[in-house]
């Protein structure tokens, strides 16, 4: 497996062999670009973090809430109550909570549902009007891409890897208004992370528990 500054030096080959040349700054900023795509289009990094239940609270902006503060967050994938020991339900949308009740904003108790809203807000409804003492839920997210650095080893794939060169060659020819050289490279990008990401969803999919 590669490090970055491996992967960088690889780009930079790519860049030489076609006679185009770039800044230090142009192509760091070029890679953190491809990470931050692969990461997101892919889903390939899911985190786990413990937070307090908040007392009347419906709508949760985890990256944006001082009290909840998810740096990396991206979308919610699951929420575990840990005060009820329960996942909590998370195949309605806001229409059919409607269909279940009309105020469901202001209804209280224990949390039974977790809908996406838009991509800033997911509600959770019931919502505690007191905590329990410890309450606490575990939520799993997709989490975006950490800040490169040139030492450390990409967080995909190990033969998933090229598609950081792909996408930077690519992008950095572009730059340069060489279209038809970058058009190889991103033929290469998009046929790659379309793989990469079913590949992704197929290995999650295999630790779904179906019940009858």
């Amino acid at each position: 497996m590669a490090i970055f500054s491996t992967i960088k030096s690889n780009i930079r080959t790519n860049l030489a062999n076609e006679n185009v040349f770039y800044s230090t700054t142009d192509v760091d900023d070029s890679v953190q670009d491809a990470y931050d795509d692969i990461i997101a289009l892919s889903q390939c990094r899911v985190k786990k973090v413990t937070l307090s239940w908040p007392a009347n609270l419906v709508y949760y902006d985890f990256r944006n809430n001082p009290s909840l503060a998810i740096t990396d967050f991206m979308a919610v994938t699951a929420i575990y109550n840990n005060v009820t020991k329960q996942w909590l339900i998370d195949n309605v949308n806001l229409k059919q909570l409607d269909q279940i009740r009309m105020d469901w904003e202001l209804w209280n108790g224990t949390p039974q549902f977790w809908v996406p809203v838009n991509y800033q807000y997911a509600a959770i409804v019931p919502s505690y009007p007191n905590v329990p003492s410890g309450g606490t839920f575990d939520l799993y997210y997709w989490a975006l891409a950490p800040a490169v650095i040139d030492a450390e080893v990409p967080l995909i794939a190990a033969d998933a890897q090229d598609l950081l060169e792909n996408y930077s060659t690519g992008d950095l020819l572009e730059q340069a208004q060489e279209y038809t050289k970058a058009s190889i490279f991103w033929k290469n990008y998009f046929e790659g992370i379309d793989d990469y990401s079913v590949r992704v969803q197929n290995i999650a999919r295999s630790d779904f528990l179906l019940l009858a």
